[in-house]
């Protein structure tokens, strides 16, 4: 039979972790997935297998895309493409992102574009399919919850990078419904806030509750980081204060402790990727350790085992601290002591994530990706109250304040450094909160997105210190992948790609 050639989101049925070939594949060897999602076993196994492609993806590690969505990229393109890293890895793809170089041709761009539409597709199987099942209502109402999160933080990802996008809310089950035009961003926003306020109203509080899922007041954090996007101001503030006064959630006292291993899902995490295996077994690694960790340190046993520090902060980013700032002593590592004395230094690399007692040889870890924590969404309220009152509030300096308050406690008591904001006006306390969401989220996602946000990624990139680099203003969204364009003759490209 002859083969044919369909669009990477077409025709692939997602109740187990594994994928199909969306370009070269026989019509018959498709999964007739009407044969299943008849139980609550099935139900559950489809819901399941979406954390598949948020985490290693649906070919694990080896697959060509090389992970799921949190894997690398997402957190990898974010600080590449600002001010806060440079690319050190031979790949071009990389390397053209890192220098703003890149075309519709990347592959690092075609790859995530496939990813989002994989796990968007997968989502809304289990969205289809799993309340026609005969089963307890709350639970099929909470699984159908699940993937409408899920959905909705990958249609966020998708509009902030690229605008306009296909908003495909149905499963796609033949040509037809894969060959559709690019909607408006402000249509799929709609969607966004839709699905987030759907999952909210319907994630139960008893059943499959946290450690990786999605909750009720995860979905309101995201509502308001996405109404902050979209520039509604009022709404996202409403949504914070929520969060914040909730008491859900509670900053830890020491940023270092953020990133230990036995604090995850706990204090001020809001949602997060999860990788510790909490949700289903087998291999499942973060890339954290191998491309930011420092090279060559492994010696006797010790240290980094497998690291590669491809990506490495700019001097910039590292001098803008102060010393004493307890982000700089946990988000860096500049040496390293071995147990005979001997020490090495090394310019900086990213080590927040490296939980040294818990994995002392930095190889594949089972770190999560924190996706949403209450520190963002202090900050977000801080903004957003800025907008609203075109200047800052005393709420909003109470935000930024106690996010500062933290990083002066060094592990054993509080620094004269970084004294309380006050009497900014508008402009300055926004640029104060740019500058303290730098300090404060390096490689977590954020940076590229608030720099456009804010209009300033030219002038950030620019003035970084990063070599070769040519940003421009049409780079505040990225292009739409030209072989996708090559397979859907509807897309449309953005402007100067």
């Amino acid at each position: 039979m002859k083969k044919l050639i369909y669009p990477f989101y077409l025709i692939c049925f997602f109740f187990i972790p594994a994928g199909c070939d969306f370009l070269d594949e026989e019509p018959e060897s498709f999964i007739n997935s009407a044969t299943f999602y008849k139980t609550e076993s099935d139900a559950v196994a489809a819901t399941n297998a979406l954390y598949e492609y948020l985490t290693v993806g649906t070919e694990g590690i080896f697959d060509r895309g090389f992970g799921g969505i949190f894997f690398n990229d997402y957190w990898v393109f974010k600080d590449i493409l600002s001010d806060n890293c440079t690319e050190t890895i031979v790949s071009q793809e990389y390397r053209t992102l890192n220098e703003f170089t890149f075309t519709a041709e990347n592959e690092r761009i075609e790859l995530y574009w496939q990813d989002l539409y994989k796990t968007i597709n997968a989502s809304n199987v289990v969205i289809d399919r799993v309340p026609l099942i005969d089963m307890n209502e709350m639970r099929r109402d909470h699984l159908t919850a699940e993937a409408h999160f899920i959905r909705a933080m990958m249609y966020f990802e998708a509009v902030r990078l690229f605008g306009d996008v296909p908003l495909i809310l149905k499963e796609t089950v033949d040509l037809d419904d894969a060959i559709v035009a690019r909607s408006a961003k402000d249509n799929v926003y709609e969607a966004i806030v839709g699905d987030l306020e759907w999952a909210r109203d319907h994630l139960s509080s008893t059943y499959r509750v946290g450690s990786g899922r999605p909750t009720p007041m995860a979905c309101t954090a995201l509502l308001a980081k996405v109404y902050l996007e979209m520039g509604e101001h009022e709404l996202s503030a409403n949504q914070a204060e929520i969060v914040i006064t909730s008491n859900e959630y509670r900053l830890f006292d020491d940023f270092a402790d953020l990133f230990k291993l036995e604090n995850a899902n706990s204090g001020e995490i809001i949602f997060a990727v999860n990788y510790s295996g909490t949700l289903s077994q087998g291999f499942k690694p973060n890339q954290y350790h191998v491309r930011l960790l420092p090279p060559n340190l492994h010696k006797d046993g010790e240290g980094p085992e497998n690291a590669f520090g491809w990506e490495v902060p700019t001097a910039k980013l590292y001098n803008s601290y102060d010393a004493l700032d307890r982000r700089r002593e946990v988000t860096f590592i500049t040496s390293f002591t071995y147990s005979d004395n001997s020490t090495v230094t090394f310019d900086p690399h990213i080590s927040k994530f490296w939980d040294r007692e818990n994995e002392p040889l930095g190889n594949n870890t089972d770190q999560d990706v924190v996706y949403l924590r209450l520190a963002d969404i202090m900050l977000i309220y801080a903004e957003a109250l800025n907008e609203v009152n075109n200047g800052p509030t005393a709420i909003a300096y109470q935000m930024i304040n106690d996010i500062r308050k933290r990083a002066r406690f060094n592990g054993t008591v509080e620094q004269a450094i970084l004294p309380d904001l006050a009497g900014l006006d508008y402009q300055q306390f926004k640029d104060a909160i740019l500058q303290e969401r730098q300090w404060e989220f390096v490689m977590e996602g954020q940076r590229y997105h608030d720099l456009v946000r804010m209009g300033k990624l030219v002038e950030a990139v620019n003035t970084s210190g990063k070599l070769n680099v040519n940003p421009q203003p049409f780079h505040n969204l990225l292009p739409i992948p030209q072989r996708e364009r090559d397979l859907n003759p509807k897309l449309s490209q953005n402007d100067d790609y």
